[in-house]
């Protein structure tokens, strides 16, 4: 997409560490007076990454911050969209290896090539359960909204900056202490407190002074842990064997090979996520109703009395499988962090919204 010496919108590259995307994105709004800022992705604070950002706000000079850089690099006459972003290029170091496993992950390099492997979601996606107390959406949906907002305010997780978990420990420990919550309340739970603090059984409206973009992500984690068990079921059906993979929300099923007819159908085959908006029938509604019924819900019923604009399931298509591209295999050296062990770097291209460690752990089976 070529860039222009002027517009309506700058184009930036970030370049992150130790932040995630809406992190950066909120400091540049504070900090540096931008205003709507468009996004291609959602990089988590764990990542080493680079990606793109548009704004109407220009900033010629480079910005520099502990955790990050921005660069601008020209002009567009729109924002970026999704359709834009073409894919994720990823170089991952795998470590502690023994020489048996480096062996097997090539073998399965090759496999990978060129049968796909499974497009699930990986546990970044559903980053709001990770304490595995429950799925917030779950309980907006079931309008036990004093459940949702213990998700969010009282359930810390290990993955919680130092600060969060302090502010969710407290509650978890002294729910409705909102004026005492208040001062270890961090960015985007100070709103919530402080309407509780003048509201404090209003548990549906605390919800509402939940930012937009961490409501839509908590829809998202939902979609995503039925989207899996879908799949999961999907892919048995195929009757292929199947190899187990534990991950933070359960098991995910793995192909190694898959008979072409089969390989032929899957790598064209996009599907929805869960929605009450699906109308059409088929083996895979069939199989995503048969997953909420043991949730207690059903496609229609996924709706929320939020009354919240634009904030809904949406039945977005997803592919079944995915192939990389542009794969290439370092040498297999030693490890310098783990004495006797081997490490091995890859890189490879991945379409967008597919995840390097789903990839990973296909490698690893």
């Amino acid at each position: 997409m070529p860039l222009k010496e002027k517009g309506r919108y700058a184009v930036y590259l970030l370049e992150k560490k130790g932040f995630n995307t809406l992190d950066v994105i909120h400091l540049l709004q504070k900090k540096y007076g931008f205003g709507k800022v468009y996004r291609l992705g959602l990089k988590d604070r764990y990542s080493y990454a680079f990606q793109y950002f548009a704004s109407p706000t220009i900033r010629k000079e480079m910005i520099k911050e502990k955790n990050f850089s921005l660069r601008f690099l020209g002009f567009l006459e729109r924002p970026l969209k999704n359709k834009d972003l073409l894919g994720n290029y990823f170089k991952i170091t795998i470590r502690d290896l023994t020489e048996e496993e480096g062996e097997k992950i090539k073998n399965n390099l090759w496999e990978v090539s060129f049968y796909g492997f499974p497009n699930f979601y990986d546990e970044q996606r559903m980053g709001s359960a990770r304490h595995k107390e429950g799925f917030i959406a779950y309980y907006l949906i079931k309008k036990d909204y004093e459940k949702a907002l213990k998700l969010f305010l009282a359930a810390p997780s290990s993955f919680d900056e130092s600060k969060i978990k302090q502010f969710k420990k407290f509650l978890k420990e002294n729910w409705g202490k909102w004026e005492e919550a208040k001062k270890l309340a961090v960015r985007e739970y100070l709103p919530v407190i402080k309407y509780l603090i003048k509201n404090p059984n209003d548990y549906k409206g605390a919800i509402r002074k939940i930012p937009y973009e961490l409501l839509s992500l908590f829809i998202n984690a939902y979609q995503a842990y039925i989207w899996n068990k879908t799949l999961n079921l999907y892919l048995k059906n195929l009757s292929v064997p199947l190899w187990e993979v534990s991950y933070r929300f359960g098991k995910l099923y793995f192909y190694k090979n898959l008979p072409f007819t089969i390989e032929e159908k899957l790598l064209t085959l996009s599907l929805p996520a869960p929605s009450p908006k699906i109308k059409e029938k088929n083996e895979w509604i069939e199989i995503m109703e048969e997953v909420l019924k043991n949730e207690g819900l059903g496609l229609k019923k996924l709706k929320l009395n939020l009354k919240i604009r634009g904030l809904y399931f949406k039945p977005y298509l997803r592919k079944v499988i995915v192939l990389p591209s542009q794969i290439a295999i370092g040498k297999f050296l030693a490890d310098e962090l783990y004495k006797g062990k081997y490490k091995l770097t890859l890189n490879f291209l991945l379409p967008p919204g597919a995840y390097a460690t789903i990839l990973i752990k296909r490698l690893m089976i």
